[in-house]
């Protein structure tokens, strides 16, 4: 049986088009498609020469074979290999609830036999993930780029069970959320994460909480090494 990534891509919104025809030349049987923007700087983007643009995130389930599919043929048709044109990577699924639900995802192809791929710098670089309150996003960002971070991709999202949080813990959340996701080296995972939740976690208005999820292969860091210093790359493919 294949390995299942829930796989992420996030490219411009004008791309969004060509990257869901993509999917379904590939026979991807389901992806979900959220709009999103980025946090770079605007100093930043004015020194690169390059417009803020809104983003657009696919997300999807997707199987071994089907993976490397899907990054060779992004990096062909979108260049998504080069600085701006976006990035994508794959995070690991522990496990699905059913056969139906794998089926469902893998189009039935999980039972074929997995090609033999090379995993660029596996579990060089993690995912991390923050939920703030609306409106408070660059107060996450602050805080996560003094301890190393670049930028990151925002989706808008209204949160539940806060009636559950004031009564066992005596906090007063907001309903609107912000996620922001922030693609990192992963020796910056904790540092980013502590930063964050000392500077903009619980008992701030931000209120962010943060986790992260490894990841096993990445598109988009083409000019991204071990040497390189991850700021500038991420401030603006993210």
């Amino acid at each position: 049986m294949q390995n299942l990534y829930w796989f992420i891509t996030i490219s411009r919104r004008a791309d969004s088009d060509t990257v869901s025809e993509l999917y379904q030349e590939l026979e991807v049987p389901r992806l979900y498609s959220s709009l999103a923007y980025g946090t770079a700087k605007s100093t930043l983007l004015d020194l690169l020469g390059l417009e803020q643009c809104e983003k657009v995130v696919h997300q999807t389930v997707v199987t071994h074979n089907k993976l490397h599919e899907l990054i060779a043929a992004l990096e062909r048709r979108l260049q998504i290999d080069m600085p701006g044109q976006g990035i994508a990577l794959a995070v690991p699924l522990a496990s699905i609830s059913n056969k139906k639900t794998l089926d469902f995802f893998s189009g039935g192809h999980a039972e074929d036999e997995m090609t033999e791929q090379k995993q660029m710098n596996p579990r060089a670089m993690e995912l991390i993930i923050a939920i703030c309150n609306k409106g408070h996003t660059e107060d996450v960002m602050e805080v996560a780029r003094a301890a190393g971070a670049g930028g990151g991709t925002v989706l808008h999202a209204k949160g539940t069970g806060t009636e559950f949080a004031e009564k066992f813990y005596g906090l007063h959340l907001v309903d609107e959320k912000e996620i922001i996701y922030i693609v990192a080296k992963k020796d910056l995972r904790n540092p980013i994460m502590q930063a964050i939740s000392e500077g903009a976690g619980p008992g701030t208005k931000a209120h962010a909480l943060v986790f992260s999820l490894p990841v096993t292969d990445t598109a988009g860091f083409r000019f991204y090494d071990e040497e390189a210093a991850v700021k500038p790359e991420n401030d603006y493919v993210n």
